[in-house]
């Protein structure tokens, strides 16, 4: 780091300092409380779900221990404890929620408990790489992102490839995002 940009650094930190600021809340564009903590959750969601795609991408080495780790992430995420994040009205800047969620709150809460159910059985299926059918796995995934809200039990994901539960619950994740977040400008 060059000598320029040190004082820069420390002119940032001093000035986060002295304002009051939390340098944590700036990471977010100046977030704070219920907007922050829902914003770190859904960052540490999106590093889990970033470090399983690599490994089906083929970018980083395949690991069940991991992909454990990222369903435990995930996991604790969701269910209720991703919609207290959400109290009625909480839409205050920088927050990327929609007010649909509190429009659809059933749909909301529905697609939370998904998130965590299906979380769980990416975690059971860690194990399960590769199909001995892939025409099956195949159609299973492909019948499975068609509608993200069909309800299965958490014991038949423990049965299934682990890439057909990681696209389910992707396209959980993209139900809701589509729905109920605002989308930034790229």
């Amino acid at each position: 780091m060059s000598k320029q940009m040190k004082k820069l650094a420390t002119l940032f930190f001093l000035g986060a300092v002295c304002s009051g600021q939390p340098l944590s809340a700036l990471a977010h564009g100046g977030a704070t409380g219920i907007v922050k903590e829902r914003m770190d959750a859904m960052e540490d969601m999106k590093g889990a779900m970033k470090t399983v795609s690599d490994m089906f991408k083929g970018k980083i080495p395949y690991e069940a221990v991991q992909v454990r780790v990222a369903a435990e992430t995930i996991n604790m995420h969701a269910g209720e404890n991703l919609t207290k994040l959400f109290p009625k009205g909480s839409l205050h800047h920088p927050t990327e929620a929609k007010a649909e969620i509190w429009q659809e709150w059933d749909r909301f809460q529905h697609l939370s408990k998904e998130l965590e159910r299906i979380s769980q059985g990416l975690y059971d299926a860690a194990d399960n790489v590769g199909s001995e059918n892939e025409e099956e796995t195949s159609a299973s995934m492909m019948g499975m992102a068609a509608e993200p809200e069909v309800q299965e039990g958490a014991e038949s994901f423990a049965t299934m490839p682990v890439e057909a539960v990681f696209e389910r619950l992707s396209d959980n994740c993209s139900a809701c995002h589509t729905d109920y977040r605002v989308e930034k400008d790229k």
